[in-house]
């Protein structure tokens, strides 16, 4: 059977969806969710209900086999008030009696608006790339400069993603930060981070895909703060892959695998202290010379030093001939002063 269509703005999309359903802003008034059947019937009634939305407007591609409700093709039932121009485009339009199973979303995509209505998508994503595609697009059109306006728009999008499954959340988090658009990085790990059961649902495969491409401490710190140290704190993320990181060629996982281990000890990042896991990390970048690394195991031992001095301290009198010298003056201050310099 073709697929079918359904056509929402991006507000109610995020308002209606559940951890396996996504459910219509009128499906309780209208008993049914409205479908089109064929692209010339989806475009007008785009044109009819959306030519004036001032959101996104997404179109959700069906495949009828995986619904799990019934799906009748009967006489169109158009909104009081509405154009009515699609009406002609079909004798009958498929109607949904009941919430759309999120399996049987086959693709979505943002419809683009050109010359008083709508294009067809060249391609269609899945729903969490698709969604992520939709706030790269506000990233990059400067919706939200600046750490305040990042994270306003990341509330309101935390508060639609409810409901939503934590796999659909790190999928739309992994696709935002391949994308790359300024703020991504910051904007994705929140969404996963403030999401009900995100972390409870990560896995190696999502924490590679948070992380995309390392290229500066500032992506380093985010990933590992925000995504890796949580899910290692919590046990998603294996010692054995963090230790796997010790052994990149690449600086930035080697400092990964440091910072991963500050949310193990920092009370504010959920941390109740690990001086064992937090030891074993660093004896192995000891004789690691690379600054970013230095820098990154002198934060890891201070950040396990507030909850285990007596272990910071004893790990830098017997390793006090292999530490860098900018290490062992922070942590010796650290460990006299409470501070980080003297």
């Amino acid at each position: 059977m073709s697929p079918v269509f359904h056509l929402v703005v991006e507000s109610e999309l995020l308002a209606g969806l559940g951890a396996s359903h996504y459910t219509p802003a009128r499906f309780a008034e209208d008993g049914f969710v409205h479908c089109c059947g064929t692209r010339e019937s989806t475009l007008a009634v785009a044109r009819d209900y959306f030519g004036g939305a001032r959101e996104p407007v997404y179109l959700l591609e069906l495949e009828p086999k995986k619904l799990d409700a019934k799906l009748v093709f009967e006489a169109p039932a158009p909104l009081p008030g509405a154009a009515t121009e699609h009406l002609a485009t079909a004798e009958t339009f498929p109607h949904v009696y009941g919430p759309l199973a999120l399996r049987a979303v086959s693709g979505a995509a943002r419809l683009e608006s050109r010359g008083g209505g709508f294009v067809w998508p060249e391609r269609f994503e899945t729903l969490g790339e698709s969604l992520a595609a939709g706030l790269a697009a506000r990233l990059r059109a400067g919706e939200a400069r600046g750490l305040e306006a990042l994270r306003k728009l990341r509330r309101s999008h935390s508060r639609g993603l409810k409901k939503a499954s934590g796999k659909l959340v790190l999928e739309l988090g992994g696709a935002l930060v391949a994308g790359g658009a300024p703020g991504a990085r910051v904007l994705a790990s929140e969404l996963v981070l403030h999401h009900p059961t995100a972390l409870d649902e990560i896995g190696v495969r999502d924490v590679k895909r948070l992380a995309g491409e390392l290229a500066s401490w500032g992506d380093v710190d985010v990933f590992a703060c925000m995504i890796a140290g949580q899910a290692f704190r919590d046990g998603q993320l294996s010692e054995r892959e963090i230790l796997r990181w010790t052994r990149s060629r690449d600086r930035w996982w080697r400092r990964a695998a440091l910072v991963a281990t500050v949310p193990l000890n920092v009370r504010a990042q959920g941390g109740k202290g690990d001086s064992r896991r937090t030891l074993r990390i660093c004896r192995e970048l000891l004789a690691d010379s690379d600054d970013m690394v230095v820098k990154a195991l002198s934060w890891a031992l201070r950040a396990l030093s507030e909850r285990d001095p007596g272990a910071v301290r004893r790990f830098v009198e017997t390793h006090q001939n292999q530490l860098a010298l900018r290490a062992l003056r922070e942590l010796r201050n650290k460990l006299r002063t409470g501070r980080k310099s003297g």
